[in-house]
């Protein structure tokens, strides 16, 4: 029975060091890792859980071990897919950013905002002339 109370001890140690760490900064989603982390993590409790129910510690740990590595690599997979989804979108935001239009569309564009420009300026001009005779007026 004693032994058995070391065991669990053992487990509850690891345990507490593990949850720990996801504390750390290395969980934080800004990390470019924080996947492989997070799946090593809980890989390693899911298999040290696994042995500790078994009741043997070397079991517990081989389960910790195992589970670590195969949660890390698949957190990896992970952080890879979102770092190639990232550039996706970068390339693809800069490529509608870019003004992809003929020089001819461009100096049209302009024309027609310097016309708009003399618009407003003449509408602007007749209202204050209009302003002006009804002050004389009054």
């Amino acid at each position: 029975m004693f032994f058995l109370n070391n065991k669990v001890k053992a487990v509850l140690i690891a345990s507490t060091f593990v949850v720990t760490g996801c504390a750390s900064p290395a969980m934080d989603a800004d990390n470019e890792n924080a996947a492989r982390n997070r799946g090593a993590v809980g890989g390693a409790l899911v298999g040290a859980t696994l042995g500790a129910v078994t009741g043997d510690a070397r079991l517990a740990v081989k389960g910790a071990a195992v589970g670590g590595v195969t949660g890390g690599v698949a957190g990896s997979m992970k952080d890879l897919e979102d770092s190639r989804n990232s550039k996706d979108v970068q390339v693809l935001a800069d490529g509608h950013s870019q003004d992809n239009r003929s020089d001819a569309e461009k100096r049209l564009a302009e024309l027609e905002a310097e016309i708009r420009i003399r618009e407003l300026e003449q509408q602007l001009a007749d209202l204050e002339e209009q302003n002006n005779q009804d002050n004389e007026e009054s």
